[in-house]
């Protein structure tokens, strides 16, 4: 990717349609990022403005957002200062990645006042400004205070701009200059022309190089503006070179030719940056419900050991049953405050010494013994069932951990977090509750013979392709012992092939806990001989008269079978 300061310039053009519009709403996504709506020459826009660390970027949109927030201190300033406002220019601070949007407002007593939106597209450096007309500052979606930092965002302090090196605008004559700040001896040209340079990219270096054959003091200038004067022809561009997807705003020649081209700049970033966003969200919702899952899986890690414990201690419960017996038959011969008693054991004919409570009697310490045993007898048994219903918990979170790592929708997210609020895991939030429920989709692949095949990536899609979707006569897979995908080839198992079989059990691996293992045993048999216990952890079933086979999972026959998603 290359959003740089070309790329600015040539997106800029594209926002004049912005120019005498007026803002309507401004809203707010995420922490760093807002869209603004505005109306303008008849027609209604939404432009998006983000300070993301990793997607920064400003640019018209047709994506569909939520806005979850109750508006923050910053959407309020925005709204206070913006709304109702009139764009009057949209301009680019000489060749940098830095825009000044400049609006024509009223305050509360009807009086113009003059604000400015100012843009700094700098990475995680990124930030959202909002100024008056001498530049004090309003507020900013990213605060910066004195201490350790180089300048100051906070209200009511004066803007000033990033520090940064002084730099040539490419675009004017102080360009000409350029070859006196390089040292071509020292090497590194193409460093030392970004260091001296305004809003290049290595990107856009890589092809004024390739325009200029090599650099030079003579032509290091002209393969620039030629490069430049060449881009003037906007046409967005994606390029797909060793699995990275680069963008640009002109075709570049060092690249060969294009794989997808763009109506629009703002439709390639929009295409660009949404999936990423999407998946960045999905990526971080998921991320909450993986530690929640993953404290859930400590603590009862931690009661197994507890459990353990107290199972070892219990194994000396038959010694304190002999204790009580023996002082019983031999109580005559203790006598008072003796700190032992030295007996026969009529069991084995051995010698055995039995502590003694001095302060008791001989009865009294018998019937201690008594109550430790039974006290010790009763956690065993507690224990016991206890520890079983732990090791289904934990098999059952095991499986909810190797499910998080294939999550790719917001779906599956959601199917994750009700499942966890059923199980009592997360509290129910009422007002998400009254949020409809999505229909459970399932990811469907086709065999090489034309099967269709289908696959739950999560306990609820298990439950539901398992005890809803297929049919008794469909066969059913899963690998043997190991956590995983249930998988179904929807069609009577008399007509399936063998082929057909091994195809989906390596599916069945591939969506297992085994993903990176070789020769995975996978159990299959009909949907008839498949059970869900009652009161079991969902995704969870027995079944009998499986066969099983090994297989090893592969990744690029997975993607190949794989068709999208079905109900």
């Amino acid at each position: 990717m290359a959003f740089d300061g070309n790329f600015v310039h040539a997106l800029l053009s594209e926002l004049e349609v912005l120019r005498r519009g007026k803002i309507n709403r401004i809203q707010q996504i995420d922490e760093t990022s807002l869209i603004f709506k505005v109306r303008s020459a008849g027609s209604n826009h939404h432009l998006l403005i983000s300070a993301h660390p990793m997607y920064a970027r400003f640019h018209l949109t047709g994506q569909k957002y939520e806005f979850p927030f109750e508006p923050p201190m910053f959407l309020r300033v925005a709204r206070k200062h913006l709304e109702g406002g009139i764009i009057q220019e949209i301009r680019q601070l000489g060749n940098d990645r830095r825009v000044e949007i400049h609006i024509q407002s009223r305050n509360e007593i009807g009086d113009e006042i003059r604000r400015i939106l100012i843009l700094e597209i700098m990475g995680r450096h990124s930030n959202i400004i909002i100024t008056d007309q001498d530049y004090r500052i309003l507020d900013g979606i990213k605060h910066l205070t004195p201490n350790n930092n180089s300048r100051t965002i906070m209200p009511g302090v004066g803007y000033t701009a990033p520090p940064t090196e002084p730099k040539l605008n490419p675009r004017t004559e102080e360009i000409r200059s350029l070859p006196g700040l390089i040292d071509f001896n020292s090497g590194r040209v193409n460093r030392q022309i970004l260091n001296n340079t305004e809003g290049f990219s290595p990107l856009f270096l890589k092809e004024v190089e390739h325009n200029a054959g090599y650099f030079t003091i003579k032509n290091i200038v002209p393969a620039i503006q030629q490069t430049l004067s060449q881009a003037e022809d906007i046409r967005p561009v994606l390029y797909n070179r060793n699995d990275k997807e680069i963008f640009y705003f002109t075709p570049l020649s060092h690249l060969g030719e294009a794989d997808e081209t763009y109506d629009s700049l703002s439709g390639l970033l929009d295409d660009y940056y949404h999936d990423r966003y999407r998946k960045s969200l999905i990526r971080q919702k998921a991320q909450d419900y993986l530690q929640l899952i993953e404290r859930e899986y400590d603590k009862v890690a931690r009661k197994m050991d507890k459990l353990k414990d107290d199972l070892k201690e219990a194994e000396e419960k038959d010694k304190y049953q002999k204790y009580g017996e023996l002082l019983t038959a031999y109580m005559h011969q203790v006598k008072p405050y003796d700190a032992t008693l030295e007996v026969i054991d009529y069991y084995t004919n051995e010698p055995v010494t039995i502590p003694l409570d001095k302060h008791l009697s001989a009865s009294d310490n018998a019937q201690k013994y008594y109550k430790r045993y039974s006290k010790l007898k009763a956690r065993e048994n507690s224990a016991g069932i206890q520890l079983d219903r732990a090791r289904e918990d934990m098999e059952y979170l095991s499986n909810l951990l190797h499910q998080m790592d294939s999550i790719t929708t917001e779906e599956e997210v959601d199917e994750i977090r009700e499942e966890l609020i059923e199980q009592g895991i997360i509290k129910n939030n009422r007002k998400q509750s009254k949020k409809k429920k999505q229909k459970i989709q399932l990811h469907a692949y086709t065999t090489s013979n034309g099967l269709d095949v289908l696959v739950g990536k999560n306990n609820k899609q298990n439950d539901y392709l398992t005890t809803r979707k297929a049919q008794n006569n469909h066969l059913w897979f899963h690998t043997k012992d190991i956590p995983g995908s249930h998988v179904v080839i929807t069609r009577p198992a008399a007509e399936i092939k063998e082929q057909d079989i091994l195809e989906a059990a390596m599916l069945a691996a591939y969506h297992s806990k085994a993903q990176d293992s070789e020769s995975v045993p996978v159990d299959y048999t009909e949907i008839r001989h498949v059970h869900k216990v009652s009161g079991a952890k969902p995704g969870f079933v027995t079944y009998t008269d499986q066969k099983t086979v090994f297989v090893t999972p592969d990744r690029q026959k997975a993607a190949a079978m794989e068709s999208g998603r079905t109900d």
